[in-house]
């Protein structure tokens, strides 16, 4: 059923982006589209500072200068960036930088820039990256090569997917970092990098980042220069695009919104591409350690009552689809189909009275209180208040009341993962959130953001010793059957007790000016990468 007020809001949104599309925007944009050996990315990341260990930013910079060690294409195989990679058994993994990486400040790369990485990370975690308890160890120990260019790491027992963490993880340069505590890391310190390119500029008053070559790479990339416009808005962004002044738009893990595709679509100069997506851009993640999702019943209750087709209809792509009960794609590894999500009021009803509510006046009530939550989202990503909207006058007509609380992206994250909410002193305090699982947070089946243990993520506050042994066998499984059998169990345990929801399934969709040709597609990072600087050719 069409939600009315939105279909006003899509109305008026349709014509406030014509009006953006026929006029300048602002003037570090009011130009004829990028050189031929520049290229211009629009983005609505919000970037404060350009540094290492800014999260936007190093999702930004990982496809021009923040390399990882491998790269993932959108079938799932591996392929070389920083490292070679090989093994035999699983267990032990050796990688190899490639022969004459250096730094951005012409240092050499070496294996031991790699361990360093690994225990400097750990260590800001709390964790070690090598010792004799698996509990407490990522790898049982490691070896340096006699030359420095090899490191193998052991692990605790065989991991099929180790080369799943290496597309995200980032070396940091040893001599730059050692014997340095994060207060004493200059900016300049955090921008000394190994990728193709490296950090020009960041005006934060003009919305700019620009980026030129590394001289000191192994190659020479196609263009001399790439620079990213931040965007306060989606719309700006997008007419933009559609007036030629940027090359492509990006943001991590995340596709084009169907609300612009129609104008996209019919507009001259720019192409769309469709991807297979690991990722889930819409969730309806519960607080399933307390207040009103404690209980399993109205967990399933709010899964029957939202209608899934309308989501489809205004969110969704023409690849868009229900999705199962169990929330990953069938793009993930180890994917196993589960029940698909369905509208059914009645079933809806009897999880209501399972959990001791009665309907009165057309509210569920139970002992003289009505079923209300707060659902939170971040008032930054425009889609996810689309969707907290949609869940909203969905279920306030089945009759749970919803309360929105639409905050700035520190008070979300803080509201919403175990990393952020410990820094202020908390917990995880949402009891229901809009959410986008990324392609990384998925490497292991989003059970990073279910378990609430997960010492960053873990909004879904599950403490189960049941899911913390499904995770550690997927963890350890030595053959890809074992992780596969223990994703399944995962999957089976994600829809008996459906801690999360996704409110639908598609593909993810990419903008780009149709001037580029030959682009590379990420299965991680998307048209940001490090392939895509060589293969791509820009038609003037």
């Amino acid at each position: 059923m069409k939600n009315k007020v939105l279909k006003g809001l899509t109305a008026a949104f349709c014509v406030l982006f014509t009006a953006l599309v026929m006029v300048p925007v602002f003037a570090a944009c009011n130009r004829e589209g990028s050189a031929a050996d520049e290229i211009v990315v629009g983005t609505t990341s919000e970037i404060t500072r350009a540094v290492r260990d800014e999260y936007n930013f190093d999702m930004l910079a990982s496809g021009v200068s923040e390399m990882p060690l491998v790269a993932k294409s959108t079938d799932g195989e591996f392929s070389p960036l920083l490292a070679s990679f090989s093994t035999e058994d699983g267990v032990s993994w050796t990688y190899t930088v490639e022969d004459g990486m250096k730094w951005s400040d012409g240092k050499d790369v070496t294996a031991h820039d790699i361990v360093f990485s690994l225990e400097y990370e750990a260590a800001e975690e709390g964790r070690e990256a090598f010792g004799d308890d698996p509990a407490e160890s990522d790898y049982a120990s490691y070896t340096l090569s006699e030359d420095g260019r090899s490191v193998t790491l052991v692990r605790h027992s065989a991991d099929v997917k180790a080369l799943e963490e290496m597309a995200g993880f980032r070396v940091r340069p040893e001599h730059i970092y050692a014997g340095k505590s994060a207060d004493e890391i200059t900016e300049a310190d955090a921008r000394v990098t190994c990728g193709p390119y490296k950090l020009e500029s960041f005006d934060k008053a003009a919305g700019a980042i620009v980026f030129t070559v590394n001289e000191y790479y192994l190659e020479t990339p196609a263009f001399k220069k790439v620079t990213y416009r931040l965007f306060g808005s989606e719309e700006v962004m997008y007419a933009a695009l559609i007036r030629g002044e940027l090359d492509y738009v990006w943001n991590y893990s995340t596709g084009v919104p169907a609300s612009y595709r129609a104008a996209l679509e019919k507009a001259d100069g720019v192409t769309l591409e469709s991807v297979p997506s690991v990722n889930c851009p819409a969730m309806l993640v519960f607080n399933n350690s307390k207040g009103l999702f404690a209980d399993k019943d109205l967990r399933f209750a709010v899964s029957y009552a939202l209608d899934y087709s309308a989501f489809r209809e205004y969110f969704g792509s023409a690849y868009s689809e229900t999705p199962d009960r169990s929330f990953p794609s069938p793009a993930c590894t180890g994917y196993k189909s589960t029940e698909k999500l369905v509208t059914d009021l009645e079933k809806a009803a009897e999880h209501m009275h399972a959990a001791g509510y009665e309907k009165r006046d057309g509210k569920w009530m139970k002992e003289g209180a009505p079923a209300a939550f707060t659902l939170t989202v971040n008032a930054g990503k425009p889609t996810h208040v689309g969707y907290a909207e949609f869940v909203k006058t969905q279920l306030e007509k089945f009759g749970i009341s919803v309360t929105l609380d639409t905050v700035d992206a520190a008070t979300y994250n803080a509201k919403t993962s175990n990393k952020y909410a410990g820094e202020s002193g908390g917990r995880v305090s949402m009891e229901a959130a809009i959410m986008g699982f990324t392609a990384y947070g998925m490497s292991d089946l989003g059970g990073m953001y279910i378990d609430g243990n997960h010492p960053v993520q873990g909004g879904a506050q599950v403490f189960d010793e049941e899911l913390t042994t499904i995770l550690s066998d997927m963890e350890s499984a030595e053959t890809l059957a074992g992780y596969e059998e223990a994703a399944g169990r995962l999957q089976d345990y994600y829809a008996a007790t459906t801690p999360a929801i996704a409110l639908l399934r598609d593909s993810l969709v990419y903008a780009h000016s149709s001037s580029l040709t030959d682009m590379t597609v990420d299965g991680t990072f998307g048209l940001n990468n490090v392939a895509n600087w060589f293969s791509m050719k820009k038609i003037k």
